[in-house]
């Protein structure tokens, strides 16, 4: 067995997973950078649950974000994360996706 204990290989890891975030507690903080706050939560959120050091955000995920100003992102995102490569995500909206 060359696999060390806990170690998983590519294969028998999830490469594709839908998530409903919420991101109403972000409305706890400052007014003026909430949205710039969603897009890191969601680029966390995909590192720790993917356990990958890259996380490519599509540009309708931040224009959704984006969409009712800095102030006042929405309270909810549904998104798709998938993983490109060994080390690299990639999130996506999962509505877009259909």
């Amino acid at each position: 067995m060359s696999e060390k204990k806990g170690e998983k290989k590519i294969s028998d890891q999830k490469n594709d997973m839908i998530y409903t975030l919420s991101l109403g507690r972000l409305y706890w903080g400052r007014r003026s950078n909430r949205s710039n706050r969603a897009v890191k939560y969601i680029r966390k959120f995909a590192m720790r649950h993917f356990h990958v050091d890259d996380v490519l955000i599509d540009p309708l995920v931040n224009q959704y974000i984006w969409s009712r100003s800095r102030e006042k992102p929405p309270r909810r995102i549904t998104i798709r994360v998938i993983r490109i490569r060994e080390n690299v995500a990639k999130v996506t909206l999962a509505s877009a996706i259909g």
